[in-house]
């Protein structure tokens, strides 16, 4: 059973006050559609003051542009239906494109554009001298219901956004703390999928929750440069876990660590716990000192070397995370100087996923396209709210590999909003004659979809009600209801999101694998990029746009048979290419040749899409590791122990000494 608490009530009745504003300001200003500036204030509103505002900016940002696309098409298209029916599709495909492809909350400019077009341009379909009447007046009724909504969450008890990241940062920083001490462990079990899938996400979470402190007024500047620190930290901490285990294992097959390098590792994992300052700087040490191989050093020495400078920067990343974290919720305290240099090593950049935003783009289109064939066919008088209704529902849920079931769910929550708005209409509004009854009537459905709003357990319930109620009903100044109209436009609301899900489930069949497919394929490709020494690549980019992908692959690891390990491989493998590509530099032309050589396969290897690598490409790695140890630098030859492992870890250890091998 569902129990809101306080913090939910209080949302809803700001909200309902909000909406109750902007509903008397449309009326003052005598707007024709004054209900659209109360359902603008239940779509805008958030329970974090600078996540509405950033919500409601966007949103008027967007419905301005949509406006102003339906100004320029509906005029000069008009005369031509189907025409102007393909303009508008291909207007809000494109919009839909731009938006997938930022998956930011600015993002929500491009969605809204696209539909906004819809809303404005298809009513005006029968009296295009009307449209700019219409578009100025749909943007006055959103920029006041935006503004209400934004007026309210600021002043009005607000809840600023940077205590509640720096709180998810801190829970989340306890779960890393604890999933690292799991992997340290002796009792620890190989990869746990739903250990990373939950960093992943709640990381995920937290970095969009955090795109809001821009749009908070009570959270210093200071506090944005610490998020861009933190995040770039957060993200490497999950190839630098991905590689402790590895290494564990690897010596596990050895028949386990040696003295020395099992006490530090049982150091790290007490100092995880509970560890003073004291004895981590002294672990650190230690751990520095350990990562520094000898000339001799065997196999197990250089996989306990490699583990060690892991175990380091593990400490490291955490201990800028947690002084971050402190800084960001206690505003007069600054950091202590940070540890781990990561700017060097990886970008935060986001991956285009140009394939699926055409995909999603291109259902859009023709759904809103053939909800326009019917309407002109039939000469449906409500078939302009069809089309609406198939853009509106096409681009909330687009986004999702497999929309169909969310617009089913949309349409089902429609009806039940359809039910209320008739309520209304035909059994209370008649009785009501001012605007304190009509506030007193509205308050008991309203306040029930801010509770729902308010939990994310519920939002998708909460979000269609107050969004379809409003418009079903088309609340006015002055009471008029005609049953006929709101039963036919019940139908037409229906029949579009029917029509909306119907060409979703033919066009876009593929989902969840086929875009891991997608993702692992463009790592794949980023390898062999970053392989290529003949070029000057961008490899913090590459980096970055690999681990981005990782965040695209964790919602939908359970349904690809969980391949995070897979993308966790592929991103050690690219840093630690990285790594040896800047070692080059510490070798001679002679040894120089063999990191080149070795990097010329595996670009090779990556290009042509294979399993595993070739022998060949095994045999030049085991001869560049052998001429690094004899002169080369450490972090070049844990590097390469890094890529062994990575690569082949099914393998027997290298020979001390590996034949002289000619590479092509």
């Amino acid at each position: 059973m569902m129990f809101f608490g306080s913090s939910h009530w209080l949302f809803s009745v700001k909200t309902f006050a909000a909406a109750l504003m902007a509903l008397a300001a449309a009326f003052w200003l005598d707007l024709p559609r004054p209900y659209w500036a109360l359902a603008s204030v239940y779509i805008a509103s958030q329970p974090l003051s600078g996540a509405t505002i950033s919500k409601a900016a966007y949103r008027a940002m967007g419905t301005l542009l949509g406006a102003a696309g339906a100004v320029l098409m509906v005029p000069n298209l008009v005369a031509a239906p189907i025409a102007l029916a393909l303009a508008m599709s291909l207007w809000s495909g494109l919009c839909l494109y731009l938006a997938l492809l930022d998956r930011t909350p600015r993002g929500y400019v491009f969605m809204l554009a696209g539909y906004t077009a819809a809303i404005v341009g298809f009513p005006a379909v029968d009296a295009p001298e009307t449209i700019f009447d219409l578009a100025l007046s749909r943007t006055e009724e959103i920029l006041v219901g935006v503004a209400c909504a934004a007026l309210v969450s600021s002043l009005v008890l607000p809840r600023s956004v940077g205590p509640v990241v720096a709180e998810r940062l801190d829970a989340w920083l306890q779960h890393a703390r604890a999933g690292a001490e799991d992997a340290l462990g002796p009792e620890r079990a190989g990869s746990n999928d739903a250990h990373w899938l939950r960093l992943v996400t709640d990381m995920a979470g937290i970095e969009t929750l955090a795109a809001h402190l821009a749009f908070d007024a009570a959270v210093e500047r200071r506090s944005l440069e610490w998020i861009r620190r933190i995040v770039p930290r957060m993200l490497m901490l999950f190839p630098v876990l991905s590689a402790i285990s590895d290494r564990l294992d690897a010596l596990a097959e050895l028949g386990g660590a040696s003295e020395r390098a099992s006490t530090l590792v049982e150091r790290a994992r007490a100092s995880l716990a509970f560890g003073t300052t004291e004895e981590a700087a002294g672990l650190r040490r230690d751990l520095e000192a350990a990562a520094s191989p000898r000339a001799d050093a065997c196999w197990r020495d250089l996989l306990e070397a490699s583990l060690c400078l892991r175990l380091r920067e593990l400490l490291d990343i955490l201990f800028d995370c947690g002084e971050l974290t402190r800084a960001l919720a206690d505003e007069t305290s600054r950091p202590a100087p940070l540890r781990f240099s990561v700017e060097s090593r990886i970008e935060r950049v986001r991956h285009l996923d140009h394939g699926s935003a055409l995909h999603a783009a291109f259902a859009l289109a023709c759904a809103i396209f053939a909800c326009c064939a019917v309407w002109i066919v039939s000469a449906w008088p409500e078939g302009s709210v069809a089309a609406m209704m198939a853009a509106i529902t096409g681009s909330l849920y687009a986004s999702q590999d497999d929309p169909t079931p969310s617009i089913a769910g949309f349409a089902k929550w429609t009806i039940v909003a359809a039910t209320i708005a008739g309520l209304y209409l035909f059994g209370i509004l008649p009785y009501v004659h001012n605007f304190e009854t009509l506030a007193l009537a509205l308050a008991p459905v309203y306040l029930t979809f801010g509770l729902l709003i308010a939990s994310p357990q519920t939002i998708l319930i909460g979000l269609p009600l107050a969004i379809v109620t409003p418009t079903a009903m088309a609340l006015q100044e002055l009471y008029s209801a005609e049953a006929e109209s709101f039963v036919n436009s019940s139908l037409a609301m229906s029949a579009g999101m029917a029509l909306m899900a119907a060409t979703t489930a033919l066009i876009r069949p593929a989902g969840a694998k086929w875009r891991a497919r997608r993702y692992l394929r463009a790592n794949r490709a980023a390898l062999a990029q970053a392989a290529d020494m003949s070029v000057a690549n961008h490899d913090e980019r590459l980096m970055g746009l690999m681990l981005d992908r990782l965040f695209l692959l964790a919602p939908i690891a359970h349904a690809v048979g969980h391949r995070m390990p897979d993308a966790l491989c592929d991103l050690r493998t690219g840093l630690d290419m990285l790594d040896a590509r800047r070692g080059r530099a510490s070798l001679g032309p002679s040894p120089g040749r063999k990191i080149e050589a070795l990097m010329k396969r595996l670009s090779r290897h990556f290009r042509a899409d294979a399993v595993t690598p070739s022998q060949a490409s095994l045999r030049a790695i085991d001869r560049a590791l052998e001429t690094t140890r004899r002169g080369g630098d450490d972090r070049l030859l844990l590097a390469l122990v890094g890529l062994r492992r990575c690569l082949f870890a099914q393998e027997p250890p290298p020979r001390s000494a590996s034949p002289e091998i000619e590479i092509a």
